[in-house]
């Protein structure tokens, strides 16, 4: 079986007041670390005038490259409770940052853990999220007759066209789940009586 995660889509920002603080979640799908620590630092320039600029991220698939920061405020209050909404809502290649501008009421560490973490969780309901599944990609190349069929009878079996180039024929990408793999590439030469073969490039995650 094809492996998946779930991500959110772009970046999506919510704010939210508490006691005269004001809390800016962002949040947004990133690839890999250093993408999560570019993502993280941008966002503190642009509310460099805040309070506490506290993050988390999940920045692999696996859920292993994990990192957080309570950025000022009481340990364990900030970055801790934001890396477990991510964790609980199962969202993987996903950082988030936190920006307070503090309002002059101070919260306890009680009412921190639950700032922050309703302010990652306002965030996260409000960000578009996709599933990305392990697919195969491959090639296919064909004459203009018999593209239409091909295209028709790939599409029907759940694989995705992903990119086209249009010259003497057409050279069109596909993915596919990893377990259709040999299904589709038999599909291709079925369709096309033998004419055409598909060509396998590789792997990827991709939102089908």
């Amino acid at each position: 079986m094809s492996r998946s995660y779930l991500t959110v889509r772009g970046e999506t920002e919510s704010v939210t007041e508490i006691k005269r603080s004001k809390f800016i979640a962002t949040i947004a799908h990133v690839e890999g670390g250093e993408e999560a620590e570019n993502f993280v630092r941008g966002v503190r320039k642009r509310y460099s005038d805040a309070t506490h600029n506290c993050y988390a991220y999940i920045a692999d698939e696996r859920g292993s490259e994990a990192r957080f920061s309570d950025d000022g405020e009481p340990g364990g209050t900030a970055g801790q409770p934001m890396l477990e909404v991510l964790k609980k809502r199962g969202l993987v290649k996903t950082a988030v940052v936190v920006t307070r501008y503090f309002g002059g009421i101070k919260l306890g560490a009680g009412g921190l853990v639950a700032a922050y973490t309703d302010s990652v969780v306002t965030a996260a309901d409000l960000a578009e999220k996709v599933t990305m599944t392990e697919c195969t990609r491959f090639v296919v190349r064909c004459s203009y007759p018999d593209h239409p069929p091909l295209e028709q009878a790939l599409t029907r079996y759940g694989a995705k066209k992903l990119a086209a180039e249009y010259g003497e024929g057409i050279e069109s990408e596909w993915c596919v789940e990893c377990e259709k793999e040999s299904e589709a590439l038999a599909l291709v030469e079925a369709q096309s009586s033998g004419r055409v073969r598909a060509e396998v490039t590789g792997r990827s995650f991709e939102a089908l």
